[in-house]
């Protein structure tokens, strides 16, 4: 725990224009630094009251720095000390109210701020004065440019006093050892221990300030540095006895290890999800990266999308002309249906093998270029199997480099993670990129993959998933619970370079109190408290949800749009599977029967094409329907690439009526006489209806 600061207390009383101006208001920050967490305890003077304007109570806005957790307030004033309490927060509001009318006080405006996490209410019930506010909080750190940050947001008050700051690092765990420290700006000396003395600063009036810190390498294989805070909680209730952990993992920039690839193997998506904005991106994508290799790197390419196709029969060096004769083959204007990445990836395996393999010191790069919108059927699992056959003397590198039109849609998550998985068996980059800047990010991306590439697959105690990827020069802080006993010494595992690695740290111990509220579920929102002079409520401020701009519902799509590509594109391919059929008999003539299709459709692109329900009993025209879905273009969602689920019910019978009564509906056979042998329900075809409160819900055929 921290020590308490000594002050003196001051009241601030009416007085005549002769006597000496105050002194500053007392502004005090303590932090202690323990593993990836600092431990802050604040003290500032607040005048409460103001004789200008009587009537009204004083509001303090307070910020606090990204995933900080408040451990406790209290108020000292007129010679006497509380704690303010947790309390219900509409409770608190009400008898806060009530204390405002009954001392005849009017509420300060107080103008919406985003800035704001914390607002202190402070109701003078007596003369005007200064009361002093201590609270505490803990704050994990974050990892910037290779260090481990904490930074101090900026002020909210209107006439802020600098504060005085004390740093203590003396508290790191035993084997961690810094290697370079600095508070607001001012570098910290470093003993030849590791350790720095205790840090005395003066905190800018109003603008943010930073401590930051970095460790030296604890082993020679763990591309990073770890630190660790530990806290035992004791059983409570149901809630077992166990030990609240917090992990900082935070790589440095690193000297190039690698050198540049022998030949490259470039796999572009075509897939209509790209979209015609999306390849011109990817196009330039391309192009920005082969001009940033070597003159004589030697390439080439593979465009995918249902079907995976060669652009060279031979590798070709990057000269103007190569990379020409790449510019015209990757045209926007001939996507196609389907994201096949997993035969995609088995084409390059086949590259992989043919070329044999490697000398010491050679690789090979597999470079992915997409726009990340990967159906959910093509597993983590099955991509890496499609590279299951690549030895590790191949010296295979992959590179994933995904981008979108700057007013699209994110890439989604879970697809950046399943490429994580594959990427980390082999060594290499993931990299999430801004159509706006492709050649700046290009080189960072080849510059870290000389760094031999992401640390990936970062998992605490063989178990706990911490990262998927981790790039130089970033990092990341987590907080577990983990069981009682396995937080003195943690051990990380991961992939670096298409090897295992692991580091292992000691956790710095410190006092529940400061680590349980980073791992409360539902953390404390408001706190009260009154003194003689000063009553106080404590509110922490949610963020306001921002309005859709436009008011409109996001990721519908028009079922009567999709409803006419379907009827005018695709129909009749549909109706040429059913005319076109082998006839060797009487059955074969008089074939009928229904056929229900399921299309999932995302970012304008149709995924999957899964037939359901199928009386038919012919596999060839089955599959004839099926892949005459692939060759139609659907219409994208409005605002929003949500995916959506379509079923078309086909019903296919020949012009010569049956001998026995149809089981068809009437509404079928009206319909037989517009469209042919081959109709459709047109109250099945649109069965993904979409809820009027927001995304499209995915729905299976009945």
């Amino acid at each position: 725990m921290l020590a308490p600061l000594c002050a003196t207390w001051l009241v601030l009383a009416t007085g005549s224009p002769s006597r000496a101006p105050a002194p500053e208001p007392v502004h005090r920050i303590a932090i202690r630094v323990v593993g990836p967490a600092a431990l802050v305890q604040v003290e500032r003077e607040v005048v409460v009251g103001n004789p200008q304007i009587p009537a009204r109570d004083t509001v303090v806005d307070l910020d606090l720095p990204e995933g900080a957790a408040l451990v406790d307030w209290g108020v000292q004033g007129s010679g006497q000390a509380i704690s303010l309490a947790v309390t219900d927060e509409t409770t608190a509001r009400a008898d806060y109210a009530s204390v405002l009318s009954s001392h005849h006080l009017a509420p300060a405006s107080a103008s919406p701020d985003d800035a704001v996490r914390i607002r202190v209410h402070l109701a003078p019930l007596a003369a005007a004065g200064r009361v002093l506010l201590r609270y505490r909080y803990t704050a994990p750190a974050a990892c910037i440019d290779g260090r481990f940050v904490l930074r101090l947001p900026q002020s909210l008050e209107e006439n802020p006093s600098p504060a005085q700051v004390v740093v203590r690092f003396d508290d790191l765990p035993m084997d961690a050892r810094l290697s370079q420290a600095s508070v607001a700006g001012v570098s910290v000396p470093i003993r030849s221990n590791g350790r720095a003395l205790v840090v005395h600063a003066t905190a800018p009036p109003r603008a943010g300030w930073e401590v930051s810190f970095t460790l030296r390498q604890q082993a020679a294989e763990w591309p990073g540095q770890l630190s660790l805070a530990r806290a035992s909680r004791r059983a409570t209730g149901k809630a077992q006895a166990a030990d609240v952990v917090v992990v900082g993992l935070c790589r440095p920039q690193g000297p190039a290890v690698e050198h540049p690839p022998g030949e490259v193997m470039l796999l572009i998506d075509r897939s209509r999800s790209v979209g015609s904005g999306g390849m011109s991106s990817q196009r330039a994508l391309v192009r920005a990266l082969l001009e940033a290799m070597p003159p004589a790197q030697r390439f080439n390419a593979i465009l995918f999308a249902r079907t995976a196709t060669q652009v060279f029969p031979l590798p070709r060096t990057a000269t103007r002309e190569a990379l020409d004769a790449l510019d015209a083959a990757v045209d926007p204007n001939q996507l196609e249906n389907g994201t096949d990445l997993v035969a995609a990836l088995g084409r390059a395996a086949e590259w992989v093998k043919r070329g044999g393999p490697l000398p010491r010191g050679e690789s090979r790069l597999l470079v992915i270029v997409s726009d990340g919108a990967l159906p959910e059927s093509q597993t983590a699992e099955k991509l890496a199997s499609a590279l299951a056959s690549v030895a590790p003397d191949h010296r295979l590198r992959v590179l994933v480099l995904l981008v979108r039109p700057a007013a699209d849609e994110p890439v989604p998550a879970d697809a950046v993670e399943r490429l994580d998985k594959l990427v980390g068996r082999f060594g290499g980059v993931v990299r999430v990129l801004a159509a706006e800047n492709l050649r700046g990010e290009v080189r960072s991306s080849l510059a870290a993959l000389a760094q031999g590439g992401d640390l990936f697959n970062v998992r605490i105690q063989g178990q706990r998933e911490l990262a998927a990827g981790v790039a130089p020069a970033t990092g990341l802080v987590r907080t577990w619970i983990l069981p009682r006993g396995q937080g003195s010494h943690l051990l990380a595992t991961g992939e670096y370079a298409g090897t295992t690695v692991q580091g292992r740290a000691s956790a710095a111990n410190v006092a529940i109190e400061w680590l349980q509220p980073l791992v409360d579920p539902e953390p404390p929102k408001s706190w009260a408290g009154a003194l003689p002079d000063v009553a106080v409520y404590v509110e922490a401020v949610a963020p306001s949800p921002k309005p859709l701009a436009d008011g409109v519902v996001r990721g519908q799509m028009d079922p009567l749009v999709l409803r006419n590509a379907l009827a005018l594109a695709y129909l009749p391919r549909a109706r040429a599977c059913y005319l076109l059929r082998r006839v060797a008999n009487g059955v074969d003539l008089a074939l009928r029967g229904r056929l229900r299709l399921e299309l999932h459709l995302e970012r304008g692109e149709l995924e999957d094409a899964i037939i359901r329900r199928s009386s038919l009993e012919r596999p060839e025209i089955e599959q004839c329907v099926r892949d005459a879905a692939f060759e139609v273009e659907y219409p994208r969602p409005s605002f929003r690439d949500a995916p959506t689920v379509a079923a078309v019910n086909l019903v296919f019978r020949p012009r010569t009526p049956e001998e026995s009564p149809p089981d068809a509906s009437p509404l079928d056979q009206q319909l037989d006489l517009i469209l042919g042998p081959v109709t459709f329900d047109p109250r099945d075809l649109i069965e993904n209806q979409i809820p009027q409160s927001g995304a499209p819900e995915k729905r299976s055929g009945h």
